[in-house]
């Protein structure tokens, strides 16, 4: 999706955007005339988040023409390290793999460009069943009929690895009558919601409405990982992740906490964008923060106790004066 602000557009709100106050740090510029953010796929959350983000930034900056561009967490690193996006959405775990190589798109090619700009989401491997099923732990789920995803996107590649820190594979899904099918995202939903499938797992944003959203025909409910499970994963793939807990009454079904393992959602730009730049838009998000939460009900927890937090690569030049001005607690990278 594209967001699109034309010269005569421009021309009829330099009246009414004359009054906006300089950002400090902006100096004469703040976005460049063509301005791309890496998004998501067209009515994902990323798509979501990245076209409020580009109407937020078009307001404090109306002669920039912003593109939101289809991408993901992976693209979004490509595009953004390749100059062909000036920021994007990714997860922290994302930005671990791809810096050493890890990802599947970047094996020969490390991306370790990346600059945090600000957390703004969480997410978690989570592995969802009816809640009224007998499905209790990841050994349960061999020969059920389930869902991870598509080979080699993020989600399908942590289940790999889950598994792999529970000691099996996908043919132990498989044995038995199992299968395990590669669907996507809102397919995989509509088969657990009308009893297709057994379970769905996906590192995913929470608690995303989807997930509520099935409950208007069953209950739901997050598998707990064991602590051998959790403490062999963080050991063996556990970049970018932290110990995750889902609470008690997530979902309808969910009686109880679920241990799993997370991960940060963050927007970031290239090591090149001008300090002065990054500094503005992290500024004018924050400024702004009651409208860019309004953008999608998972920004609901951006505070200034996040924002610095759990980016795992090092903060842009530009935010980091921005949290130091400010008085917000950063974490220093885990990579670089």
């Amino acid at each position: 999706m594209t967001t699109l602000i034309s010269r005569r557009s421009t021309l009829a709100l330099l009246g009414a955007t004359a009054a906006l106050p300089v950002l400090p740090g902006r100096g004469q510029a703040f976005l460049p005339e063509f301005f791309t953010i890496g998004g998501g796929p067209s009515g994902g959350v990323f798509n979501i988040v990245g076209t409020g983000l580009a109407d937020l930034l078009g307001r404090e900056s109306p002669r920039a023409i912003i593109d939101v561009q289809p991408g993901g967490s992976g693209p979004n690193l490509l595009r953004v390290a390749a100059g062909q996006s000036h920021i994007g959405i990714t997860s922290a775990s994302n930005a671990y793999d791809a810096w050493h190589g890890r990802d599947p798109a970047t094996p020969e090619n490390p991306i370790t460009s990346t600059r945090g700009l600000m957390t703004i989401m969480q997410s978690a491997i989570q592995i969802w069943v009816d809640a009224r099923s007998d499905i209790r732990t990841i050994d349960d789920l061999r020969g059920k009929r389930m869902s991870a995803g598509q080979p080699g996107q993020t989600s399908w590649l942590a289940f790999e690895n889950l598994l792999a820190s529970a000691g099996m594979t996908t043919a132990d899904i498989e044995a038995g009558g199992g299968a395990l099918v590669p669907l996507s995202w809102a397919e995989s939903h509509d088969a657990l919601r009308n009893g297709q499938l057994d379970a769905v797992m996906w590192l995913s944003l929470w608690p995303h409405p989807t997930v509520r959203q099935n409950e208007t025909v069953r209950p739901m409910r997050a598998l707990t990982f064991s602590p051998e499970v959790i403490d062999t994963f963080m050991s063996e793939y556990g970049g970018g992740y932290t110990r995750t807990t889902l609470p008690e009454g997530l979902f309808g079904g969910q009686d109880e906490p679920a241990d799993t393992v997370g991960t940060n959602t963050l927007i970031f730009a290239s090591e090149d964008l001008d300090a002065d730049t990054a500094y503005a838009i992290v500024e004018s998000i924050w400024r702004n923060l009651d409208d860019f939460k309004m953008v999608h009900a998972l920004l609901g927890n951006v505070s200034e106790e996040t924002v610095g937090r759990g980016m795992i690569v090092p903060i842009h030049e530009g935010a980091r004066r921005f949290f130091e001005e400010k008085g917000i607690p950063m974490d220093e990278a885990e990579v670089g």
